[in-house]
């Protein structure tokens, strides 16, 4: 079977957990026996040939460039028997992942004058911009988020007009459109993957823009992977699509055989609490700060860690230093490769307090690496993991007894690192592989309906 697959971002180049689960997939569907082109959008002119170079067969190198795009393919592999995970695709484009209105409009800023802007909330397409930044280059992008989605869906169209695949398989909403209009020009069955809702990522506060995709995607596709039973709940709740058409596909992680490891003598005083993931109103990076507050008065040498960027992050140094506790805080920012390894290895817990979370893969890593993990019962991760604590994201109390009850009990930790490690080696992608191509067999071969009201804008 050959999968076209859409998606917004894929290793090396990640921001967030997206990224990683898609790379999970496509492992797990090449030990399927499936073929995958995976679809992203970057912007031309800024590879890194360290880690990409031009590979794949004749004849789709030759579609790719006629639809405009490149062939790229990860060149990092563990044996020379590793098989090739995927043909990655790039389209030129500066759609990023976790893109908001705004934020397009300062990267399409960029692009054309080689200028940093401030871009303010009034905004909302080039034309609101000063006449000073109407000239420069990349006028062929979009003038706003939304034009720019439509855009590369054009060239996914283009792109799946000359090249050979079986299903269409889009993750999360900015490649909705894309998945669509593929599927109007090939006929082949689409499949939508549901990661992340915006309801999850701003709550009550929806862009209505953003929204609307997502509904008319998940409506309209021939059917919806979600990742956990909480985001179907989520999905029939927000967009009235069937419960019927909803199939559940648990991500996995993959334990590294041979990671690199950060031996250091136990301190019995001195230990380390994790927070790692985007700091935004969903991962509920307030309530981490409040908690430890409440375990340093009991704990003085607690040392907390919040290894991540987002909008949230200079509030929450500013809360740290309000409270009188910034000097028990360390913020390195986004975190990967071996820096991601070691925090993860000397943490002595991980706590993901998040508010609404469709998954959550960051405390599977966790339980990989052999750290005990605590996680909001309003996450689908939690459905999964049996030896995790668990907590309301927003009982800031219980967040700080169940830290320092794996902080002060030794048996507690040791145990949940036991059961866990047992439970993790459970959760691979092999499995979320084999629901995956249960689902293309569902829909191989049937039709699919037109996006709602005709349209995505």
């Amino acid at each position: 079977m050959k999968v076209l697959m859409l998606g917004w971002e894929y290793p090396p180049h990640i921001s967030g957990g997206l990224g990683t689960a898609c790379e999970g997939l496509t492992r797990g569907l090449a030990a399927e026996g499936v073929e995958v082109t995976f679809v992203v959008p970057r912007a031309f002119g800024d590879e890194d040939a360290g880690h990409m170079r031009l590979v794949s067969p004749q004849n789709l190198k030759q579609a790719v460039a006629q639809a405009g795009a490149r062939v790229v393919r990860r060149t990092e592999v563990e044996e020379e028997t590793t098989p090739e995970l995927a043909q990655i695709v790039e389209i030129n484009s500066i759609l990023r992942p976790y893109q908001t209105p705004e934020t397009y409009l300062r990267e399409r800023i960029e692009v054309r004058n080689g200028k940093r802007y401030r871009v303010t909330e009034h905004l909302q397409s080039v034309e609101d911009l000063p006449e000073h930044t109407e000239s420069g280059g990349g006028d062929h992008y979009g003038h706003d988020l939304f034009s720019e989605v439509h855009r590369f869906a054009d060239l996914v169209g283009k792109l799946a007009e000359r090249i050979d695949f079986d299903v269409i398989h889009a993750h999360d909403w900015m490649t909705y459109p894309a998945g669509l209009e593929a599927r109007r020009r090939t006929g082949k069955p689409l499949v939508v993957q549901v990661h992340s809702l915006e309801f999850d990522r701003s709550g009550e506060h929806v862009n209505e823009g953003i929204h609307r995709i997502e509904r008319a995607g998940t409506r309209s596709a021939d059917r919806v992977i979600a990742v956990s039973h909480y985001t179907k709940s989520v999905i029939e709740r927000q967009h009235g699509v069937e419960p019927e058409k909803i199939d559940v596909v648990h991500n996995g992680v993959t334990r590294a055989e041979a990671v690199t490891r950060y031996h250091v003598e136990p301190d019995d005083d001195e230990k380390m609490v994790l927070f790692l993931g985007r700091v935004t109103y969903q991962k509920g990076p307030e309530f981490f700060v409040r908690a430890a507050e409440k375990v340093l008065s009991r704990y003085k040498k607690a040392r907390f860690v919040m290894a991540g960027s987002g909008d949230m992050l200079e509030p929450m140094k500013k809360l740290t230093r309000d409270l009188g506790i910034e000097k028990h805080f360390d913020f390195p920012g986004f975190v990967r490769g071996e820096a991601l390894e070691k925090y993860f290895t000397l943490a002595d817990v991980y706590v993901m307090p998040s508010r609404s979370e469709p998954f959550g893969i960051t405390p599977l890593e966790a339980m990989a690496y052999d750290t005990p993990v605590i996680v909001s019962r309003q996450s689908g991760v939690s459905e999964v993991l049996r030896h995790a604590l668990k907590v309301d994201y927003w009982d800031v109390d219980r967040i700080a007894r169940l830290i320092l009850a794996v902080l002060n009990h030794r048996v507690l930790s040791d145990e949940m690192l036991e059961m866990g490690t047992r439970e993790v080696l459970q959760l691979h992608w092999n499995a979320a592989a084999k629901k995956a191509v249960s689902t293309y067999l569902r829909v191989t071969g049937s039709g699919g309906a037109e996006p709602v009201n005709g349209s995505f804008f």
